[in-house]
């Protein structure tokens, strides 16, 4: 069923403004079952890894149509072909159809008592003028599998913090494998209850999507059932401005070098104001 137009455009316009948006009713219930079924039996038959304490779960899947190019041998299964296939509908009418699939699809799977997840961003090309596009580069989409609260684990996030400096970002450890994997449940600035912070609690079904430059966690799970979520990650290719894209433009984009080379950077630095 086609979303309604005024929801789409208050989605497209809040991610633009905040740096994440919720669509619902987004996906169909039979497909959330299969995907719960799915999942479940990954989650019973994976080891997983101390180093996900914060995580809960971080089983990488590719799909079978649209391979990782970066982990070529990641196993792979047909469902997350359609997950990746799912949303296209969506992402057209919310101006996001020049993003395209890298290939896979995380399942993050909090566990009962499972901690809070430390604040972060996703963003890597932190020396690119592109880091101040007012539009998204590099989008994530999170198909929650269960109603999520303050009491299971729902994300946090601090909105407009994909385009604007704060405090957090001159003091946070660098995410996942760049350090976060390691860090002490009593980090005071990992876990900051920052006062500009929001919860977002989501209904099994809905789509959340979000910028990954915007600051976000999770709270820790205090239920008696895991909370999933399955994730994956859209980007566009062209560096240009989007066909679509009607508003101003940050001089430092025109600017730019067409051929300058990628470098991996985590850390926010002169582009992010």
């Amino acid at each position: 069923m086609p979303l309604p137009i005024e929801q789409i455009q208050t989605a497209r316009e809040q991610l633009l403004e905040d740096g994440f948006c919720i669509l619902d009713d987004a996906l169909e219930p039979r497909f959330l079952c299969e995907l719960r079924d799915w999942s479940d039996h990954l989650l019973s038959t994976t080891r997983l890894s101390p180093k996900w304490k914060y995580q809960g779960s971080d089983i990488h899947i590719s799909g079978i149509r649209y391979r990782s190019k970066r982990s070529p041998e990641l196993p792979a299964d047909e469902i997350v072909d359609r997950l990746i296939e799912y949303p296209a509908g969506i992402l057209k009418a919310v101006e996001l159809d020049d993003h395209r699939s890298g290939g896979t699809f995380q399942i993050i799977s909090k566990p009962p008592n499972g901690p809070p997840l430390y604040w972060h961003q996703d963003w890597a090309r932190w020396d690119d003028p592109v880091s101040m596009s007012p539009w998204p580069q590099q989008i994530f989409l999170n198909w929650y599998l269960c109603d999520t609260n303050i009491g299971n684990g729902c994300l946090r996030v601090i909105p407009k913090s994909h385009r604007q400096r704060t405090d957090l970002h001159d003091h946070l450890v660098a995410p996942h494998e760049g350090g976060g994997y390691d860090i002490d449940e009593e980090n005071e600035w990992m876990f900051f209850d920052h006062p500009n912070a929001i919860d977002v609690p989501v209904k099994a079904g809905q789509l959340l999507i979000g910028d990954a430059r915007l600051l976000h966690g999770t709270r820790g799970n205090a239920s008696s059932s895991r909370r999933t979520v399955l994730l994956g990650w859209y980007y566009r290719k062209s560096n240009d401005v989007p066909d679509t894209w009607l508003d101003d433009v940050p001089q430092e984009i025109l600017d730019r070098d067409p051929g300058l080379p990628f470098k991996w950077n985590r850390e926010p630095g002169r582009y992010l104001t």
